[in-house]
């Protein structure tokens, strides 16, 4: 007569010895559960619910949810996001057609300044908040474009154009990303005014000169919402050069 041992204690099997269908042993009543006889396959045995739930209390994060993966960058728009911009432009447009809509060149230099200064740095807020992964739409701020338009009266000094925003929204985002995101906006106008600077003078240089500089300038201050804060609280050596450099860029543009 054959005695039948379980495989985990050793001990002799009275009755119908167990078989685990996970990993094939023979066991005792006591240990034919699989958590009982530390089954290597007990992973099958719990629900995809319960695996992710212990692999995040592993991690230290039990109770939040999984961070979003990165995505790919995408073009798509949100609905209703293509009228905003539209909006926020004209409104950008407005704001810089005094004076040099008077000047050599009529409107296209106003639409020039749009189109390469104010669009390019909405466009970059969004698409890099898209690379990592947020969810990112440019939205018309209604006190930004009162005050842009504003801006559009006759010898004010300095302009404001900031009619809109790119409000983003992920899963826990770090210093680092909010930052990065934040900073790419006036970092396109930077890049612009330093591409400009070889170029010979002209009232259509200068017109995308000035807003560009400007642009750069008044976002990078380190108050409220504006993309200065985020950067700040980011890279202090980071925001440092970014407002030295859109300080000179400006003060050329005023000379």
């Amino acid at each position: 007569m054959n005695v039948v041992k379980c495989d985990y204690c050793g001990e002799e099997i009275e009755g119908l010895p167990y078989k685990c269908k996970y990993c094939g042993g023979i066991f005792c009543v006591k240990h034919h559960l699989p958590e009982n006889h530390n089954c290597p396959g007990l992973h099958e045995a719990k629900s995809p619910y319960v695996i992710e739930r212990e692999e995040r209390m592993a991690r230290g994060v039990a109770g939040r949810p999984a961070p979003r993966p990165l995505l790919r960058p995408t073009p798509v728009f949100h609905p209703g996001e293509l009228r905003d911009l539209a909006i926020g432009m004209a409104a950008a447009f407005i704001a810089l057609a005094y004076p040099w809509a008077l000047r050599p060149g009529g409107v296209l230099a106003p639409l020039l300044a749009v189109l390469l200064a104010v669009l390019p740095h909405e466009l970059a807020h969004k698409l890099v908040a898209q690379r990592m992964g947020f969810t990112a739409r440019f939205t018309l701020s209604g006190t930004g474009l009162l005050l842009t338009l504003l801006s559009a009266i006759p010898y004010v000094p300095f302009k404001i154009i900031m009619p809109g925003y790119v409000a983003i929204s992920a899963y826990y985002p770090d210093r680092r990303s909010l930052g990065l995101v934040a900073l790419s906006g006036p970092l396109v106008n930077i890049v612009l005014c330093l591409a400009l600077l070889p170029l010979p003078p002209s009232p259509l240089k200068w017109a995308v000169f000035y807003a560009s500089s400007i642009i750069a300038l008044i976002n990078l201050i380190p108050l409220g919402e504006l993309d200065g804060a985020k950067v700040l609280r980011w890279s202090w050596p980071a925001w440092g050069a970014a407002i030295a450099t859109s300080i000179a860029l400006y003060a050329l543009a005023a000379l």
